[in-house]
């Protein structure tokens, strides 16, 4: 008989496997088994392998409002202060999940255009470009702000991407570095 496990310990698992293997080659057998449950159990949670992957995709979107997208978010007029603070978090959270970032992976792997992922995929990284994008409307102009945005979430996902292959995480403090200073420049068109 399998043993007492709540939602919350499947859903977090799932996650860490979601993050390690990708949606594809994580089953339900294997999710169990490192839960320690039996299907049944599983089910009495979740419909299935869908409705699991999107609960976790849930769970990781409000881990990063709460706990990182809100540095910037929750804070009228954000500068430099802020986005130091987003960039540590964000590095406190990739060294802490040197796996990579669950929805970029899940990005990679089925595509955004799935529909069952898409509208997530697309929420999660339409917040955290939102973030670059109030940190630089401050001084650039927003055309100048909505590129600058766009570019640091790519360069920043790439650096994350770099750091799950080759576990260095210097090119993603440089990037963070670089954004600061973005915000430092004299003579930033306004």
């Amino acid at each position: 008989m399998g043993k007492q496990v709540g939602r919350q310990q499947l859903l977090d698992r799932a996650i860490g496997l979601f993050r390690a293997k990708g949606y594809s080659a994580t089953s339900i057998d294997e999710i169990v088994k490192a839960c320690g449950i039996t299907k049944g159990s599983l089910y009495y949670y979740f419909k299935g392998k869908e409705d699991l992957v999107l609960a976790a995709m849930d769970q990781v979107h409000d881990y990063f409002r709460t706990n990182i997208f809100s540095l910037i978010a929750d804070v009228e007029n954000p500068g430099a202060k802020e986005l130091e603070a987003f960039n540590r978090a964000i590095e406190e959270f990739f060294s802490c999940h040197p796996d990579g970032c669950m929805l970029a992976n899940l990005c990679l792997e089925i595509g955004a255009a799935d529909a069952l992922f898409a509208e997530r995929i697309h929420s999660f990284f339409n917040d955290w470009r939102a973030c670059y994008l109030a940190i630089f409307a401050r001084k650039y102009t927003f055309s100048s702000a909505s590129t600058l945005a766009e570019d640091a979430l790519a360069i920043v996902h790439g650096c994350i991407l770099m750091h799950r292959i080759n576990g260095n995480f210097a090119p993603l403090r440089r990037q963070h570095a670089r954004l600061v200073d973005l915000l430092a420049r004299e003579g930033a068109p306004s």
